[in-house]
């Protein structure tokens, strides 16, 4: 009789040991289920605030790249224009009787509008792809690429003109009526040099060769590949509202 008491205790004790086993092996899971849907959820957290962050950049990129896209827009204007004229100077049609209609033929080896590229949105999203380490993006890429190409060819074609311009200006100050060009007096002897000289014509020609055709190029380029790229930019933010 007690044999089997003892029996039956074991086998209760036995079976209330293999419950506190299966309850804490229960809570482990539980607790370790917890823990992954955490940190699911914070990694959804981060992926969402890192998006977000990215597009307030894109957006500030596609604002740099309106401003410049306009910029460049007056800018290849006003080189079309320099070519035209400078056409004008090279194959003799300004005279010393006809100066008036094209003062600015006049004026075309001493003045260049410098071309800058607006990058706040783009260093701003550099940092950030750098510190978070993003996923591999075609348009961030393309992004990285657009800037890391013309940013430093702007700048060489603007050191280009300035260097070009002053040379031009630095030997205009050796000719006797510099002074009188500098009081917007146009004598003769001033007339005769911007219309006849073999001199100014050879200035002209260089500066339309080396600097205006080149810088009106490299700028509509530019303007193209921006455009593109804002479109692109817009089509990812809309995409992700």
């Amino acid at each position: 009789m007690i044999n089997v008491f003892s029996k039956i205790r074991k086998k209760l004790f036995s079976n209330k040991v293999g419950s506190y086993l299966l309850y804490a092996v229960g809570e482990i899971i539980l607790v370790m289920i917890g823990i992954l849907l955490a940190l699911y959820v914070n990694n959804l957290n981060e992926e969402r605030k890192l998006k977000n962050s990215i597009n307030a950049n894109l957006r500030t990129i596609a604002y740099d790249m309106e401003a410049d896209t306009l910029s460049a827009k007056n800018i290849i204007q006003f080189y079309k224009t320099n070519i035209e004229n400078s056409n004008k100077i090279i194959k003799g049609e300004i005279t010393k009787d006809n100066y008036t209609d094209c003062i600015a033929c006049l004026n075309l080896v001493t003045i260049y509008q410098p071309f800058t590229i607006q990058n706040k949105g783009f260093e701003q999203l550099k940092t950030l792809t750098e510190l978070k380490g993003t996923k591999k993006d075609s348009l961030i890429a393309d992004i990285t690429r657009f800037y890391s190409v013309y940013t430093p060819l702007v700048e060489k074609n603007n050191n280009r003109m300035e260097t070009i311009v002053m040379k031009n200006f630095s030997d205009f100050e050796k000719f006797p009526w510099f002074i009188d060009l500098a009081q917007n007096k146009l004598t003769d002897e001033i007339i005769s040099y911007f219309t006849e000289s073999d001199d100014y014509k050879k200035r002209v020609a260089s500066h339309r060769m080396l600097a205006t055709i080149n810088n009106l190029t490299i700028t509509q380029k530019y303007k193209d590949d921006a455009t593109e790229l804002i479109d692109r930019i817009y089509k990812r933010i809309n995409k992700d509202e």
